[in-house]
């Protein structure tokens, strides 16, 4: 009986999660996909014990998710972050899996997973997701403050140290390898998902009328929505919008949704010169579908994305799409989408134009976008944890 329990407890895994992205009320792109992946990670996994990793010298907790699963343990700590980011990167210390079996005594950590680059330090074999390179193609639309961050961190030598990374897509996967030299073996795609509340609603529904009347939304609009920062492309779109409304009459208002980043004041002030722009502040993630199925079209002519969420959102909610022609998003868009080059303004207006004149304000979304699904994400990621283990 003895032996048989041992080579039962062997097939465990106990695996630490950093859910440090989660700490937040307003969740960002990052925070999105760390709390969507470890939902369906925890519905489909009750085998392996999980450690979620979080620290803040306040309280956090009511901002993290309530997972009630038997195997789910939450490791929480108080030392203010810049002492402790200071600590990890000058001396590798505390070393995180060991600081979560000092306080929490659990067996041993096998595995630590990071759901994106952080100050870390462990002893055990750690896997990190990269959701993209932007930092290094596009230095100039970071802040110095985010430039000198990406310094410090050293994204090369934390996936030069990861025991497996996970790319979002295969622009992801060939920029790593491109950029970093890194063994192709240890770099695993696995796309992320689009949440199936992104779907078709009837605009007879009361919550889509609701959400109408709240924002003062019009019965047609061109919509952007994601990060206000300058790698968006977003003082593009304004220009290309100017060009059209000087050029046709009774276009649509554009309206431009998202959370402040950094280097936007150019961007606001480039938006408050037209009457017919409008911004929107931050909108909380259940609003966004009502938001893409109100739109008369989605526009996101980013220079550069790693996976690129909002027009697969959009799609999945019935919207036309026009994005740009280049890193992942020719990879995830389906063929309902209509790409331009985001350096050509007469090309992005052009793209816009294309769509307005069209009769149906809605295509159908492509059966295409199905592939992106958290249960299959979470399945690999899962599958990745148990290969690691066993390497």
């Amino acid at each position: 009986n003895k032996q048989i329990f041992v080579k039962i407890k062997k097939k465990h895994m106990h695996i630490a999660i950093d859910v440090r992205p989660l700490m937040e009320k307003e969740l960002t792109g990052v925070g999105e996909y760390t709390l969507n992946l470890l939902t369906e990670v925890l519905k489909q996994d009750n085998k392996n014990e999980y450690y979620l990793f979080f620290n803040s010298r306040k309280s956090v907790l009511s901002n993290l998710p309530k997972f009630k699963q038997k195997n789910v343990h939450y490791c929480g700590f108080n030392w203010p972050n810049k002492l402790l980011n200071l600590s990890l990167k000058l001396f590798k210390y505390p070393k995180l899996d060991q600081w979560i079996m000092d306080k929490y005594h659990p067996p041993k950590i096998d595995l630590f997973f990071f759901p994106n680059i952080s100050f870390l330090a462990t002893k055990c074999p750690y896997i990190i997701t990269s959701h993209d390179l932007s930092f290094e193609f596009f230095p100039e639309f970071l802040s110095l403050k985010r430039r000198l961050w990406h310094e410090i961190i050293n994204p090369k030598k934390l996936f030069v140290n990861a025991k497996q990374i996970i790319a979002v897509s295969d622009n992801t996967e060939d920029d790593l390898f491109q950029k970093y030299s890194l063994d192709v073996n240890r770099i695993k795609k696995i796309y992320s998902g689009i949440t199936p509340n992104y779907k078709i609603i009837n605009h007879e529904d009361s919550k889509f009328k609701k959400i109408k009347q709240k924002y003062s939304l019009p019965e047609k609009f061109i919509l952007f929505l994601g990060t206000i920062e300058p790698r968006k492309n977003i003082l593009g779109l304004i220009e290309a919008f100017n060009l059209l409304d000087k050029e046709e009459q009774n276009i649509p208002p554009l309206i431009l949704v998202g959370k402040l980043g950094w280097k936007y004041k150019k961007i606001i002030k480039a938006a408050e010169e037209n009457k017919k722009i409008r911004f929107i502040k931050y909108i909380k993630a259940q609003e966004k579908r009502y938001f893409y199925n109100a739109a008369t079209l989605f526009v996101y002519p980013s220079f550069y994305e790693g996976f690129g969420f909002p027009p697969l959102e959009a799609q999945r909610c019935g919207c036309a799409v026009v994005t740009a022609n280049n890193s992942s998003l020719i990879e995830i868009c389906s063929n309902n989408t209509i790409f331009v080059d985001p350096n050509n303004l007469t090309d992005l207006k052009n793209g816009i134009k294309a769509v307005l004149k069209t009769t149906s304000q809605t295509a159908k979304p492509s059966a295409t976008i199905d592939v992106w699904d958290w249960t299959e994400t979470a399945r690999q990621t899962i599958a990745l944890f148990e290969k690691t283990k066993n390497s």
